[in-house]
């Protein structure tokens, strides 16, 4: 009994920092990234870890304002993983993807 109680606790503390790093990774996200272009543009991406590093390198040499890189990089190779699938192109009531 003791030790389903600590797994509960310990899976409780896991889902925390995962909420947590989510929030700080959404506000570096909205901070550094829509000055210049939108989230849709980010969203779309499915990248490795590797390779999201090297797209925050080359948007910090163009002036992005990064502040918090391990937690950006974190939150994007997490939230949008080349192991996620893609997300569904939204449409319009028309049938056609917006402009």
């Amino acid at each position: 009994m003791r030790i389903a109680i600590g797994l509960c606790a310990l899976a409780s503390v896991a889902l925390a920092a995962d909420n947590d790093l989510a929030a700080r990774g959404k506000k570096e996200e909205d901070f550094s990234c829509v000055q210049c272009h939108s989230l849709r543009l980010i969203h779309s991406q499915r990248l490795s870890k590797a390779t999201w590093g090297k797209e925050l390198d080359k948007m910090a040499g163009w002036g992005a304002p990064i502040r918090d890189r391990p937690t950006l990089l974190d939150y994007l190779s997490d939230q949008y993983s080349d192991a996620k699938p893609m997300a569904p192109v939204e449409r319009s009531g028309e049938g056609s993807a917006p402009k």
